[in-house]
């Protein structure tokens, strides 16, 4: 029976770290700037040189995959590494198609719960392939269980966990839910049509997580590259909380005490303010995964602090951090007294 206790992508008094992108001549140094105090801690980790880097959802933990196709479960703050079975274990992965670009091929990764604490009793989903699809995984297993078959075809942007359900999203703000409550692997498949208006949402990029009882998908303009501009960066956020039983929605102007972190990497939504948080803000980074590679210094300039009370956006980190492969995202620590020195 998969835990269902712990929520994924929710962090209560997590301290909040922009991992920097890396830098080839720092030879496995990587730099991480803290929110809450704004210094730069540095630690060496060889274990994700030359490697694409995803936040899971619960701190400290990344997914990491490189252009051979291996994939990892990293943790930085115990170096606990849990290796995955390779790329060529999902449904559709063509390693001649894909040479050169496998990093790319996996878009998203959540965990159910933290594997420190849950042992082998955990889930790990990603969003891969295209047209993106969803693939699930259990500590144990030597393949993935793919769902290809059963959801519709879409492209997919975000997944997220709670209560023994994973909930993933599409680009029209579509929830699909997988129940894993009954078993291991999931045993049905809902979908909830989004009833936001398509001019609202279409050419965004959204995000999903489920926060104090309430299903919250959250738009943001702005990430992609304009057709006539070419210019990308993030204008505004609209969050939606959507109704389960009807699809029907409502925009959410005031979250209270929550704040958001998106980007690419899991979403996270943080209940309790601490570590210079504030509430009712949506911390971002770089998300046009697209323009990483045709951008000469790579992904990393789109980042900021969005007030969804009165619309503005300021700066969080102030420093320049690029990169092709994995710009600044966003990872957690259970240590108000961070020390990576």
């Amino acid at each position: 029976m998969v835990a269902a206790a712990a929520a994924a992508a929710v962090a209560a008094v997590a301290v909040p770290l922009l991992m920097l992108a890396e830098e080839e001549e720092k030879k496995g140094i990587r730099e991480f700037w803290d929110l809450s105090k704004g210094v730069t801690y540095s630690m060496n980790f060889p274990e994700l040189v030359g490697k694409c880097c995803f936040g899971v959802g619960f701190p400290g933990w990344l997914f990491t995959a490189d252009e051979q196709g291996h994939m990892n479960l990293f943790h930085l703050f115990s170096r606990s590494l849990i290796n995955l079975p390779d790329m060529d274990m999902l449904e559709g992965f063509d390693y001649e198609v894909e040479k050169g670009h496998c990093t790319q091929y996996v878009e998203k990764a959540v965990i159910s719960s933290d594997p420190l604490i849950s042992k082998e009793d955990y889930v790990l989903a990603l969003i891969q392939g295209s047209p993106r699809t969803f693939a699930f995984w259990r500590p144990g297993s030597k393949s993935f269980t793919s769902v290809s078959q059963i959801v519709p075809e879409r492209a997919y942007s975000d997944i997220a966990w709670h209560d023994g359900q994973f909930y993933g999203v599409d680009f029209e703000g579509n929830v699909i839910v997988f129940d894993f409550r009954s078993g291991d692997y999931p045993t049905s498949v809902r979908v909830i049509r989004s009833e936001i208006p398509p001019e609202v949402i279409d050419g965004n990029q959204v995000y999903i997580v489920y926060s104090m009882g309430e299903l919250l998908v959250i738009n943001r303009d702005g990430a992609y590259e304009d057709d006539d501009t070419g210019i990308y960066g993030a204008k505004q956020f609209h969050v939606y909380k959507i109704n389960d039983i009807d699809s029907s929605y409502s925009e959410v102007k005031d979250l209270g005490d929550r704040a958001l972190f998106v980007g690419n990497s899991a979403t996270v939504v943080v209940e309790q303010l601490a570590h210079g948080i504030k509430g009712s803000h949506i911390y971002y980074t770089d998300d046009c995964k697209d323009t990483y590679f045709s951008l000469e210094q790579g992904g990393g300039k789109d980042m900021g602090v969005y007030n969804l009370l009165d619309g503005t956006i300021v700066p969080h980190y102030t420093g320049q951090s690029y990169h092709k492969l994995t710009p600044p995202l966003w990872i957690f620590s259970n240590s108000p007294s961070l020390d990576l020195d």
